[in-house]
């Protein structure tokens, strides 16, 4: 494991300005343990997510004795590969901890420092690959019949050691995550899942292992292969020993994205106007509360314009309800066009629209009215031998911090579009 003179460390740390990339690479490798050390088999250097995990031992710190930080039986192990990297060596080894609980792979070698390549100490990563040496020895255990039974399930379905490894994957679990089988096994669990509901289920787990519940169904959000953040409905059990001790988790994951879309449509179809896309009245009026509330607490300004379109009664009575239709359609694309993002548009009535407008003035109220009645107006149907635009009306009030009420608001508003002026082309 030499590593060249142009990629090494001087004197134990890395070229000037190269530290916080050589940090980002090692957190790049999750389950490993990256150890620098020098002759005196001393800390020089320690990265890693692994590291991160234990919380950043003190035993790990620069300076430290490597067999400090480590149990009397792996080190006895890892020694003499230490020794092995100090004479130049490049070794690997499996080591499986006391009691075969957890199984280490040693990747261990000299480290190159300066131009002419001289060493001074060596470098160690350091993986855990329990859950894959495990995966081994269940899968090849003969006639256990699980890995069959899995397979023949339709959900997406595996088992998972005690930390949270998968030990075995089922197809309809690959194919629902997008990863291979060789890809998952031995990949913790949390791995894949989006990092806020990671640990959502915590607390069920603890109860699960207590034996305080037998299962249980949380929704999580995970990223499949492709980085797309999916929504599936987990259930948990555990397999116990005769003894009851715990064995492993059985997961089972259920896509849940078909069934978030129909829901978050269907709260869609509650809260907008399905002809036109915009709030309806009930979601624009629990905006303009909040406004109002805002107005009172933090002193912010805004506006409330109401638009009255004129004339689609008469339109719609010509010409049937499929011409008035097109040109609601084409007034609500003009107000989304012509307003700010953070202004909302809703449709209240068959021809009325409202604009809650956050931070503006008077005067800045004014301007967009005066823009709005051009270009409204503007707004033309085919009606196939001639083209018909629409006339409006606008009225507009401030909201601050001495408007009592959303009621308040929205009937000022409405005395300013009665006595408004029609506008047309």
């Amino acid at each position: 494991m030499r590593i060249a003179p142009e990629q090494t460390f001087y004197a134990g740390r890395a070229p000037a300005g190269a530290d916080h990339v050589a940090a980002a690479a090692m957190r790049e490798l999750p389950e490993a343990l990256i150890l620098v050390f020098d002759d005196d088999l001393r800390f020089v250097l320690t990265a890693g997510q692994a590291l991160e995990r234990l919380g950043g031992p003190m035993a790990c710190r620069e300076g430290q004795p490597v067999g400090d930080a480590l149990p009397a039986d792996v080190w006895r192990e890892m020694k003499p590969l230490f020794g092995s990297a100090l004479a130049g060596e490049t070794r690997s080894r499996e080591i499986w901890t006391a009691g075969q609980r957890h199984c280490l792979m040693v990747d261990i070698g000299p480290l190159a420092v300066g131009a002419v390549g001289g060493q001074a100490g060596g470098v160690a990563v350091i993986r855990d690959i329990t859950a894959r040496r495990h995966a081994d020895i269940y899968a090849a255990a003969p006639g256990h019949g699980v890995d069959a039974v899995l397979d023949g399930a339709s959900i997406g379905t595996g088992l998972l050691d005690r930390d949270g490894r998968w030990l075995l994957v089922n197809r309809a679990l690959c194919e629902i995550t997008g990863y291979t089988s060789d890809e998952l096994i031995g990949k913790r669990f949390d791995g894949i899942m989006h990092p806020d509901d990671a640990g959502n289920d915590l607390g069920l787990r603890a109860r699960l292992l207590s034996g305080e519940i037998p299962a249980y169904q949380v929704e999580k959000r995970y990223f499949d292969a492709a980085g797309e953040t999916v929504s599936a409905i987990l259930s948990m059990s555990l397999v116990r020993d005769r003894q009851g001790a715990p064995l492993h988790f059985i997961a089972q994951l259920q896509d849940n994205s078909e069934r978030r879309e129909l829901e978050q449509h269907q709260r869609l179809l509650a809260d907008h106007d399905p002809l036109t896309g915009l709030r309806n009245r009930g979601l624009f009026e629990h905006d303009l509360k909040l406004q109002v509330a805002r107005s009172h607490r933090y002193g912010e300004e805004a506006g409330l314009m109401l638009i009255a379109v004129e004339p689609l009664a008469t339109l719609a009575g010509e010409q049937g309800q499929r011409a008035a239709d097109d040109a609601c359609r084409g007034v609500a694309r003009a107000l989304t066009r012509r307003l700010r993002q953070t202004d909302l548009v809703g449709r209240l009535g068959t021809y009325t629209f409202a604009v809650l407008l956050p931070h503006i003035d008077e005067e800045g109220l004014a301007v967009v009215a005066e823009g709005l009645t051009r270009v409204i107006p503007a707004c033309s149907v085919d009606l196939g031998r001639e083209v018909a635009h629409p006339s409006v009306r606008i009225g507009h009030t401030l909201i601050d911090v001495r408007t009592p009420t959303a009621a308040v608001a929205f009937a000022e508003a409405e005395r300013a579009v009665r006595t408004a002026v029609p506008v047309g082309v």
